[in-house]
C-alpha cells in the first residue's frame, strides 16, 4: 500500500498546474512516483526541473537517457520502475538485446562498446568507483559538460527510485 496518495491536479495549488501537466506528460515512463511528489509541489517541481534540463539542454538521445534508467532500475533492484521506463525505452529505440543485457545484470559485456558504455558508467557511480578510463571514455563521447549531465542523470535516476520505493509505490 503506497505511503502518500497519487495526486492529481485538483489537489496542488493552482500555480503549480502548469508543472504537474509538464512533468506528467513527460515521456519519463515515472508519471506515477512524479504525481505522487507533487504531494510537495514546489519538491516535485524542483525534481522535475533536474529532469527537464537533463533532456532539454544535452544533445543526449532518448534510447541513452532510457538506457541509464534502466540499468539504474535494474541496479537497485527497483522493478517499478523498470516497468515504467520499459516500454519508453522500447518505443525510442533501445535494442531488446541491450534490454536484455542490463536485465540479466550482464551488460556491458557483449553489447557494441557504443550501446555497453551508458549501462557502464551508471554502474560504477551507483558502485561509488568510476575508473579514470571510463571517465576518459565518457568525455570523449559527451565532452566535460556531457560527462555531468550523464552524472547528474544517473543521481536523478537513483533518487526517483529510492523515493518510488519509499513511497511503497507499485508502479513507476
Amino acid at each position: 500500500m503506497a505511503r502518500l496518495p497519487m495526486v492529481t491536479i485538483s489537489d496542488i495549488p493552482d500555480a503549480y498546474n502548469e508543472s504537474f501537466h509538464r512533468a506528467t506528460e513527460r515521456r519519463s515512463g515515472l508519471t506515477s512516483t512524479v504525481q505522487t511528489l507533487f504531494a510537495h509541489p514546489r519538491m516535485a517541481q524542483l525534481l522535475d526541473g533536474i529532469y527537464a534540463e537533463i533532456l532539454e539542454s544535452s544533445a543526449m538521445e532518448a534510447w541513452i537517457v532510457c538506457t541509464v534508467g534502466l540499468t539504474v532500475s535494474h541496479e537497485l533492484d527497483n522493478q517499478a520502475i523498470w516497468e515504467a521506463i520499459l516500454p519508453v525505452a522500447r518505443e525510442v529505440g533501445v535494442r531488446e538485446t541491450v534490454i536484455d543485457a542490463i536485465y540479466a545484470g550482464t551488460a556491458p559485456r557483449g553489447l557494441l562498446p557504443k550501446e555497453g558504455i551508458w549501462a557502464h558508467f551508471p554502474k560504477e557511480i551507483l558502485g561509488s568507483q568510476v575508473r579514470d578510463s571510463t571517465w576518459q571514455a565518457i568525455t570523449h563521447l559527451v565532452g566535460d559538460e556531457g560527462a555531468i549531465t550523464l552524472s547528474v542523470l544517473v543521481c536523478y535516476y537513483e533518487m526517483m527510485c529510492r523515493l518510488n520505493t519509499t513511497f511503497e509505490l507499485e508502479s513507476g
